[in-house]
């Protein structure tokens, strides 16, 4: 993929991120001026910096300035929690960035969205033509909420919007399909709900940003597109890729209802000490959601290709996990 962002300024809130300092690497690549916003900086970045708050609207006031296309990473990614918390930077900090691009006159707004939008508990394949349904997960409302906050923008014609409902994003920096689960697996507490039968829909971090620079030159805009590998694959067969990362030889399940219930009995301790734990109760559903979600839409009309599989992108993300030390030299695998 080659294409050529000479000329270009591009605006990215949360670039310190996961998903924002991927996409700012390959922005500046291509030759793109990157300027971007969040809440705590990078060492040494080849762009200019903002330290500030998507909830600010002077924050946000400096970041579009000048800039000719926004793309909207920063949002809240939990599986569940404080509901006002979601709403204020989800939404709140959408409508604030949409106001400020508009203002400044920014020409396209890429809003990365998720495919939770479709809920937690269907069956079969969606597309972006389904429903979307939040099924009372806070997560899941406040992206199906600031999706339509963008979009209206566009319906009413004050800018171009593409929204990119991407899978379960995993690779290099992945906290929810990387991070944790592999640091959850060294101490020995990663345990799988009803056999690890759940279905995932991964798509490795460089697929995904090869989508949003497609999406930066397509014409068809006021769409949403979902963005996965194209393989759908059990919880069992995704996680075991880093259990042998470890040198372990299988994982460990569990029912769904037990593990439920033990962490809602965890959160109920840690919220008389005044603190929220750091695996929500209502993660259980994402790993044991049955849907699928078809990218046919992105392939046709954006020529999307995943060219990373899960077998490549898992030896990727051993190479960097091993590269910072979060996984340690080879073992042999035990019993």
């Amino acid at each position: 993929m080659s294409q050529n962002l000479q000329g270009t300024t591009i605006g990215i809130t949360g670039i310190s991120g996961f998903l924002g300092r991927h996409i700012a690497e390959r922005c500046l690549m291509r030759g793109a001026v990157v300027k971007g916003l969040d809440l705590h900086g990078p060492e040494g970045p080849e762009y200019e910096f903002i330290l500030g708050d998507v909830t600010s609207p002077s924050d946000i006031k400096r970041l579009c300035a000048g800039c000719d296309v926004i793309i909207h990473t920063a949002a809240i990614v939990k599986e569940g929690g404080d509901r006002a918390l979601f709403e204020r930077v989800n939404v709140g900090g959408t409508h604030n960035v949409v106001e400020a691009a508009q203002a400044a006159g920014v020409r396209r707004f890429i809003h990365l969205s998720s495919v939770m939008v479709y809920g937690l508990t269907f069956e079969g394949e969606v597309n972006e033509e389904s429903p979307l349904n939040c099924e009372g997960n806070p997560y899941c409302q406040t992206k199906i909420d600031s999706e339509r906050v963008a979009m209206e923008r566009h319906v009413s014609g004050q800018f171009d919007v593409v929204a990119v409902r991407s899978g379960d994003v995993y690779g290099p920096g992945s906290l929810p399909w990387t991070v944790r689960p592999i640091r959850m697996m060294k101490a020995g507490v990663f345990t799988l709900a009803n056999g690890g039968r759940g279905v995932l829909n991964p798509v490795y971090i460089d697929n995904l940003v090869d989508a949003v620079l497609l999406v930066l030159q397509t014409n068809r805009t006021g769409e949403a597109y979902n963005i996965t590998d194209g393989q759908v694959v059990t919880c069992r067969d995704f996680f075991v890729h880093y259990a042998h990362m470890l040198g372990r030889g299988r994982l460990r399940y569990a029912p769904a209802w037990l593990l439920k219930g033990s962490l809602r009995a965890w959160q109920f301790l840690l919220a008389l000490l005044g603190t929220e734990p750091r695996i929500h109760p209502d993660s259980i559903a994402f790993v044991t959601r049955r849907g699928t979600y078809s990218i046919e839409k992105a392939k046709a009309v954006l020529g999307y290709v995943p060219n990373v599989e899960l077998v490549e992108g898992m030896r990727r993300t051993e190479e960097w996990a091993r590269s910072v030390g979060l996984i340690l030299p080879r073992q042999r695998p035990v019993a």
